[in-house]
Protein backbone atom coordinates (compact mmCIF):
# COMPACT_ATOMS: atom_id res chain seq x y z
CA UNK A 1 0.00 0.00 0.00
CA UNK A 2 0.99 3.31 -0.79
CA UNK A 3 0.37 6.50 0.74
CA UNK A 4 -1.06 9.88 -0.72
CA UNK A 5 -3.29 10.14 -4.02
CA UNK A 6 -1.92 6.45 -5.09
CA UNK A 7 -3.23 4.43 -1.59
CA UNK A 8 -6.81 6.93 -1.65
CA UNK A 9 -6.54 5.07 -5.04
CA UNK A 10 -6.09 1.68 -3.88
CA UNK A 11 -8.54 1.95 -0.95
CA UNK A 12 -11.48 2.11 -3.40
CA UNK A 13 -11.89 6.01 -4.02
CA UNK A 14 -11.56 5.30 -7.59
CA UNK A 15 -13.56 2.43 -8.13
CA UNK A 16 -14.48 0.88 -11.36
CA UNK A 17 -18.07 0.44 -12.72
CA UNK A 18 -19.54 -1.80 -15.69
CA UNK A 19 -23.19 -0.47 -16.86
CA UNK A 20 -25.13 -0.81 -19.45
CA UNK A 21 -26.44 0.98 -22.55
CA UNK A 22 -28.23 -0.60 -24.67
CA UNK A 23 -26.65 -3.60 -25.71
CA UNK A 24 -23.16 -2.68 -24.99
CA UNK A 25 -21.70 -2.76 -21.43
CA UNK A 26 -19.40 0.51 -20.51
CA UNK A 27 -16.27 0.39 -18.17
CA UNK A 28 -16.18 3.91 -16.23
CA UNK A 29 -14.44 4.78 -13.56
CA UNK A 30 -17.01 6.09 -10.67
CA UNK A 31 -17.39 10.12 -10.75
CA UNK A 32 -18.22 12.31 -7.45
CA UNK A 33 -21.44 12.67 -9.04
CA UNK A 34 -22.01 9.38 -8.78
CA UNK A 35 -21.02 8.95 -5.39
CA UNK A 36 -22.84 12.02 -3.84
CA UNK A 37 -26.25 11.11 -6.20
CA UNK A 38 -25.57 7.80 -4.16
CA UNK A 39 -25.60 9.43 -1.15
CA UNK A 40 -28.20 12.13 -1.67
CA UNK A 41 -30.40 9.64 -3.35
CA UNK A 42 -30.48 6.86 -1.31
CA UNK A 43 -33.71 6.39 -0.59
CA UNK A 44 -35.07 6.78 -3.96
CA UNK A 45 -32.07 4.18 -5.05
CA UNK A 46 -33.23 1.86 -2.60
CA UNK A 47 -36.58 1.66 -3.88
CA UNK A 48 -36.05 1.54 -7.65
CA UNK A 49 -33.58 -1.93 -6.94
CA UNK A 50 -36.10 -3.35 -4.58
CA UNK A 51 -38.60 -2.85 -7.51
CA UNK A 52 -35.70 -4.70 -9.82
CA UNK A 53 -34.22 -1.55 -11.59
CA UNK A 54 -30.90 -3.00 -12.57
CA UNK A 55 -27.89 -1.73 -10.44
CA UNK A 56 -25.85 -1.61 -13.88
CA UNK A 57 -28.22 1.25 -15.30
CA UNK A 58 -26.84 4.05 -13.70
CA UNK A 59 -23.55 4.99 -11.47
CA UNK A 60 -25.09 6.17 -8.47
CA UNK A 61 -27.44 2.72 -8.64
CA UNK A 62 -24.49 0.57 -9.28
CA UNK A 63 -22.56 2.03 -5.97
CA UNK A 64 -25.50 1.93 -3.56
CA UNK A 65 -26.05 -1.85 -5.07
CA UNK A 66 -22.64 -2.63 -3.80
CA UNK A 67 -22.66 -0.82 -0.60
CA UNK A 68 -26.08 -2.47 0.27
CA UNK A 69 -24.92 -6.10 -0.88
CA UNK A 70 -21.42 -5.63 1.54
CA UNK A 71 -21.40 -7.44 5.10
CA UNK A 72 -21.28 -4.17 7.21
CA UNK A 73 -24.43 -2.39 5.84
CA UNK A 74 -26.29 -6.54 5.95
CA UNK A 75 -24.97 -6.28 9.38
CA UNK A 76 -26.62 -3.23 10.62
CA UNK A 77 -30.06 -4.17 8.85
CA UNK A 78 -29.91 -7.59 10.54
CA UNK A 79 -29.40 -5.50 13.59
CA UNK A 80 -32.30 -2.93 13.06
CA UNK A 81 -34.57 -5.72 12.26
CA UNK A 82 -33.41 -7.75 15.77
CA UNK A 83 -34.16 -4.42 17.35
CA UNK A 84 -37.62 -3.80 16.14
CA UNK A 85 -38.76 -7.73 17.38
CA UNK A 86 -36.63 -7.56 20.90
CA UNK A 87 -37.80 -3.71 21.13
CA UNK A 88 -41.62 -5.55 20.62
CA UNK A 89 -40.99 -8.34 22.53
CA UNK A 90 -40.36 -5.60 25.76
CA UNK A 91 -43.02 -3.37 25.00
CA UNK A 92 -41.19 -1.00 23.15
CA UNK A 93 -42.94 1.02 20.52
CA UNK A 94 -40.60 4.17 19.66
CA UNK A 95 -38.14 3.88 16.91
CA UNK A 96 -36.18 6.20 14.92
CA UNK A 97 -38.82 8.88 15.34
CA UNK A 98 -41.96 7.34 14.63
CA UNK A 99 -44.11 4.21 16.10
CA UNK A 100 -43.99 0.77 15.38
CA UNK A 101 -47.52 -1.19 15.49
CA UNK A 102 -46.23 -3.95 18.12
CA UNK A 103 -49.02 -6.66 17.51
CA UNK A 104 -48.35 -7.00 14.06
CA UNK A 105 -44.07 -6.58 14.82
CA UNK A 106 -45.17 -9.81 17.42
CA UNK A 107 -47.14 -11.84 14.51
CA UNK A 108 -43.95 -11.55 11.97
CA UNK A 109 -41.63 -11.65 14.81
CA UNK A 110 -40.45 -15.45 13.03
CA UNK A 111 -39.78 -14.04 9.65
CA UNK A 112 -38.35 -10.62 10.96
CA UNK A 113 -35.87 -13.01 12.88
CA UNK A 114 -35.23 -15.33 9.56
CA UNK A 115 -34.67 -12.34 7.85
CA UNK A 116 -32.12 -10.89 9.99
CA UNK A 117 -30.73 -14.26 9.64
CA UNK A 118 -30.44 -14.58 6.46
CA UNK A 119 -29.27 -10.67 5.75
CA UNK A 120 -26.09 -11.94 7.54
CA UNK A 121 -25.34 -15.53 6.45
CA UNK A 122 -21.96 -15.93 4.64
CA UNK A 123 -24.10 -16.34 1.29
CA UNK A 124 -24.21 -14.47 -1.49
CA UNK A 125 -27.15 -12.20 -1.98
CA UNK A 126 -29.32 -10.62 -4.25
CA UNK A 127 -29.36 -6.99 -3.91
CA UNK A 128 -33.04 -6.71 -4.28
CA UNK A 129 -33.95 -8.39 -1.42
CA UNK A 130 -31.56 -6.50 0.67
CA UNK A 131 -33.29 -3.17 -0.62
CA UNK A 132 -36.40 -4.42 0.26
CA UNK A 133 -35.51 -4.80 3.62
CA UNK A 134 -34.11 -1.74 3.85
CA UNK A 135 -37.20 -0.19 2.63
CA UNK A 136 -39.25 -1.95 4.85
CA UNK A 137 -36.99 -0.42 7.86
CA UNK A 138 -36.96 3.09 6.27
CA UNK A 139 -40.23 3.54 4.79
CA UNK A 140 -42.47 5.15 7.25
CA UNK A 141 -46.14 4.45 5.16
CA UNK A 142 -44.94 0.42 5.13
CA UNK A 143 -46.98 -2.15 6.91
CA UNK A 144 -44.09 -2.57 9.74
CA UNK A 145 -45.84 1.04 10.87
CA UNK A 146 -49.57 0.96 10.21
CA UNK A 147 -52.08 -0.86 12.61
CA UNK A 148 -53.83 -3.71 11.05
CA UNK A 149 -51.04 -4.33 8.29
CA UNK A 150 -49.71 -7.79 9.52
CA UNK A 151 -50.67 -9.83 7.33
CA UNK A 152 -49.00 -7.03 4.66
CA UNK A 153 -45.34 -6.87 6.84
CA UNK A 154 -45.10 -10.75 6.57
CA UNK A 155 -45.74 -10.45 2.65
CA UNK A 156 -42.92 -7.71 2.42
CA UNK A 157 -40.82 -9.95 4.68
CA UNK A 158 -41.59 -13.04 2.83
CA UNK A 159 -40.68 -11.21 -0.51
CA UNK A 160 -37.46 -9.73 1.16
CA UNK A 161 -36.58 -13.28 1.66
CA UNK A 162 -37.31 -14.59 -1.46
CA UNK A 163 -35.58 -11.99 -3.52
CA UNK A 164 -32.53 -12.11 -1.92
CA UNK A 165 -31.63 -15.56 -3.36
CA UNK A 166 -29.44 -15.19 -5.89
CA UNK A 167 -31.07 -16.45 -9.51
Amino acid sequence: MTSGREGRTIHGLMSTLLLTDGNAVIERRARLRDRIEARLRAHTLDRELALGVAPETCGALSLRARRLIGPEARAVLARQLRRVVSDARGGHTWLVGTWVHRPEVLAAAKELDRLADRLVAPAPVDVRGVAEAHVLLTDGTGPLYFRGAAADLRASVASALQRLELR
